[in-house]
């Protein structure tokens, strides 16, 4: 009975190990989009724009329509009418994808509370444009007139064929927030941020293999 006690604690000892190391990883990958690196995104940055004032002042000047103001979802947020920004061409490729790109809203807040914001996301490609809903660029309970910065990435995407596209950035409805700059980065290349993602998914399946094998064992005995 000792003897069985002892291998059954020094298995769940390495198992409750391997977890928290699994939780690690994932720890890391929050702490890196704040500094980040090659890697965080992809593996090379091929494109960095700046929005230019004029493109700054059409996204604050936008008034959403009353449809925008709607609770919308990742569907109905394609068919509302918005504010554009296309990029210059850009020659792509399919041994160099994915493409993530990765904005950078800065703005300041106009009273006390959420700001909010609603995006558009996309490639012009063939005569013709393909979107998707680009949600997160939104921060919570802030206060009036605080300096907001607020950086996220878009869903990669993969093109079968070397081409030429344009990204395409569509404001669909901007609450509590100024514009005051809009920064546009392109990654090329699987982010390490795609492994850990894998790792992270398999963690409780290891975990939970561990358990059955131990009880197994101990049913066995």
């Amino acid at each position: 009975m000792s003897k069985w006690n002892q291998i059954i604690k020094t298995h769940l000892n390495m198992a409750l190990m391997l977890t928290v190391m699994l939780s690690c990883v994932g720890t890391g990958t929050a702490l890196a989009d704040n500094n980040p690196k090659v890697g965080d995104y992809g593996r090379k940055l091929v494109a960095q724009y700046s929005l230019d004032r004029d493109q700054i002042e059409r996204f604050a000047k936008f008034v959403a329509p009353a449809e925008n103001l709607k609770e919308l979802n990742q569907v109905s947020s394609l068919s509302a009418v918005t504010e554009d920004w296309t990029g210059p061409p850009l020659g792509v490729d399919r041994e160099s994808g994915p493409y993530t790109v990765v904005v950078t809203l800065t703005g300041k807040s106009r009273y006390r509370g959420d700001v909010s914001t609603m995006w558009n996301f996309g490639w012009a490609v063939d005569g013709g444009t393909r979107l998707t809903a680009f949600p997160g660029l939104s921060k919570l309970d802030v206060k009036a007139g605080e300096t907001i910065v607020i950086k996220r990435a878009a869903a990669p995407n993969r093109f079968k064929d070397k081409q030429t596209v344009s990204a395409v950035l569509a404001l669909v409805k901007a609450e509590n927030f100024d514009f005051e700059k809009v920064d546009v980065e392109i990654w090329s290349g699987v982010a390490d941020n795609s492994w850990r993602d894998i790792l992270l998914s398999f963690r409780w399946v290891a975990l939970g293999l561990i358990v059955f094998l131990l009880r197994y064992f101990w049913v066995r005995r």
